[in-house]
């Protein structure tokens, strides 16, 4: 069947006429031995047709529906349909429009029908200016000489929602390229075939799997292989844009080390390969078996011991283990203590201690009027969508795991991965998995952690000295949560750690200590989900990039004016709310961008600190914060130039988490963040 259609006659002269060897009906058969024998309820197959120059998409499914229930055809409006099946019979169902999506009621029938679906349609130019958090919201597939990148979520395909969701699936795809074009996505490559002219890859995922992210490229391919824990062969590939050629050895050998760490942990790698792809936008996605990273990204010397463990262990975690999304999204936050703070902690403690002193940092500054429950978290499309699904969720793993102990943990985790394997899983299999290996109930843990959008404010009320040891009072904001707080008393006698529960408002403890205690500190080592006090949370940028009520100040000349506006708007992701003259500087948040002569003058002006040591007279641009005092948080931004605020915009917005930095020729070159009070008393008698 030729799937080239009438539109499409606008093809380079190579693709006009071209017939696909096998349509998708004969390619599913052609590859239906190589499956499990476990029938899933949807088998899609795939022959796809791309050139990326024309950015033309022509494609022909076949899906086969073992549910005889009723069920919608879903597809991305922007394509059109020539041709749509039921069981070789033309289905003359008209589609509903519904947001950018086009669906097809398809009735009731028997087990086992299928759908053929033959559509085409002109792709999106591949984007050439965009940053990494532009990427996560945009769903459109893309197209160009340099590289295309389509996302399940687009519906470049057609998809099949059933029972109220989209339904689970395997498939098989054959995709056709120009050369030097090589396509890649989930699944096992079956076979590729390359000539001049052009390139034919088939994949294979036989597994119950949730939609087909589909990228390509003029890659340049490097693969090695190992052995998994279970004996299987694993193929690993880099699929690289030609100037990254030199660092795939290294990217090959770092993958080999993380598949074999978490195999440890967790159980056997569950795919039979892994890829490390190069994308032409700054993308940094994990797929099953594969990682979408930019091509600039992967110059970057920290991402193989950072970012590509994380999305190695999504295999397990997010592609192995589904969330169920309607009861929140548990797999970020299990990756990032599993991956990033990890890292942190086997590199140095301190680095761990202040991970998560970072995390609660972004979490107390979030608004109140802004703060969601745990539960409510589906995906990263801002920065408090951020900090509740990655750093509150990675939290909550921090305190499971010391309540309930390190053995039982990573019981939880293999039994976790035994029993949900290509499944969909809530936070209740979550806490099922660890209830059954702690010995425990855990309801009330997760259920304050998860449904509750507030954090407890902790605070030591009273610490005294009794007859062979202490008394101490502990308050925490209402209604209360059920805490288990540490302490360290220190003193004549060293430092002695303890763990007290707390589960209401106010409650006294008496402790017995040896020697002479001198102080208590409230949680010393941040491992507790709560709201941070005014000493253990000086200002970080990441305040003002938080808070929508946010407002503007710009001083300096025109073309300082010119330039502050896009750096406004990449901070707050929102058009600057300038401040009138006549109101309140300290009513809101305040960014405030300017000449450093300017900056000195207004800081005179209101009576707050000059510019502090750490940064003055350093670099071409210097960020800094403080608070006016009100407590309202201000970040500030001096530079010798419009060009200097220019140089910033690229960098600048990932440093949310400092306090202070220091930018020269366009790259950070020092940062930190304010020093921090653990909250403690000094010890008295009555």
């Amino acid at each position: 069947m030729n799937l080239v259609a009438p539109s499409l006659t606008g093809w380079m002269a190579f693709w006009v006429g071209l017939c696909l060897c096998l349509t998708a009906s004969a390619f599913a058969q052609s590859v239906s031995s190589n499956h499990a024998t476990e029938r899933l309820p949807v088998e899609t197959a795939l022959a796809i047709l791309i050139d990326p120059a024309s950015r033309q998409l022509a494609g022909e499914a076949s899906i086969k529906l073992h549910d005889g229930s009723p069920a919608e055809l879903l597809l991305n409006a922007d394509f059109r349909v020539t041709r749509l099946e039921l069981d070789g019979s033309r289905l003359d169902v008209r589609p509903r429009r519904k947001g950018r999506l086009n669906r097809w009621l398809l009735p009731p029938g028997k087990g086992g029908r299928t759908v053929t679906v033959i559509w085409n349609g002109m792709l999106s130019p591949t984007p050439t200016r965009q940053q990494h958090s532009e990427t996560l919201g945009d769903r459109n597939p893309t197209a160009g000489p340099d590289g295309g990148f389509l996302p399940a979520g687009s519906f470049w395909y057609p998809l099949i929602a059933q029972h109220d969701r989209l339904a689970l699936h395997s498939w098989r795809v054959r995709v056709e390229l120009p050369a030097p074009q090589r396509a890649v996505l989930a699944g096992t490559l079956a076979s590729e075939r390359v000539t001049a002219d052009r390139t034919i890859a088939e994949f294979d995922f036989p597994h119950p799997g949730e939609g087909i992210d589909l990228m390509f490229g003029p890659y340049k391919v490097m693969q090695a292989t190992m052995q998994s824990r279970d004996g299987r062969k694993l193929d690993l590939r880099t699929y690289f844009h030609a100037e990254l050629g030199e660092l795939a050895n290294d990217y090959l050998s770092s993958v080999r080390d993380y598949i074999a760490l978490y195999e440890a942990r967790i159980g056997p790698y569950p795919f039979t390969e892994f890829s490390v792809v190069s994308s032409p936008t700054p993308t940094g996605f994990g797929m099953p078996a594969l990682t979408y990273l930019g091509r600039e990204v992967l110059k970057l010397p920290f991402i193989r011991g950072t970012s590509l463990g994380h999305e190695v262990l999504h295999n397990w975690w997010g592609n192995g283990v589904y969330p169920d999304y309607a009861q929140g999204n548990w797999s970020e936050g299990l990756t990032t203590f599993m991956a990033d703070y990890e890292y942190a902690l086997r590199d140095n403690p301190d680095a761990a201690r202040a991970m998560r002193l970072g995390w609660l940092r972004e979490l107390s500054a979030i608004p109140a009027e802004q703060v969601r429950p745990l539960a409510d978290f589906n995906a990263r499309m801002h920065a408090v969508s951020q900090a509740v699904g990655y750093g509150k969720a990675a939290m909550l793993f921090v305190m499971l795991e010391d309540y309930i102990g390190k053995p039982a943990f990573e019981r939880a985790l293999q039994r976790l991965w035994q029993e949900s394997r290509f499944r969909v899983a809530g936070w209740d299999t979550l806490r099922g998995a660890f209830e059954a290996e702690s010995g425990l109930s855990l309801i009330a843990f997760f259920d304050q952690w998860l449904k509750r959008p507030d954090l407890p404010t902790l605070r030591l009320e009273r610490a005294e000295l009794i007859e062979g040891g202490v008394r101490v009072t502990l308050a925490q904001s209402e209604p209360p949560f059920l805490l288990e707080v540490p302490l360290r008393i220190e003193g004549s006698g060293g430092a002695v750690s303890q763990v007290l529960t707390l589960s209401r408002a106010q409650q006294s403890f008496e402790l017995a200590v040896d020697g002479r205690p001198a102080r208590v500190v409230l949680d010393p080592e941040s491992r507790l989900l709560r709201r941070l006090g005014a000493l253990e949370a000086p200002p970080i940028m990441r305040e003002i990039q938080l808070d929508t009520a946010t407002r503007t100040l710009v001083l300096g000349d025109d073309a300082y004016q010119a330039t502050a506006g896009p750096l406004v708007q990449r901070l707050l992701k929102q058009q600057p709310r300038e401040i009138s003259p006549g109101e309140a500087p300290d009513a809101s948040p305040l960014l405030l961008i300017g000449a450093t002569a300017e900056i000195d003058v207004w800081l005179a002006e209101h009576e707050l600190q000059p510019t502090p040591a750490e940064v003055a007279g350093r670099g071409e641009l210097r960020m800094w914060t403080t608070r006016f005092a009100n407590g309202k948080p201000i970040t500030l931004i001096a530079a010798s130039s419009p060009e200097a605020l220019s140089g910033a915009l690229r960098p600048l917005p990932h440093y949310g988490q400092q306090s202070w930095l220091v930018i020269e020729n366009a790259r950070v070159v020092d940062r930190g963040v304010w020093p921090a009070d653990a909250p403690g008393l000094e010890l008295r008698s009555d």
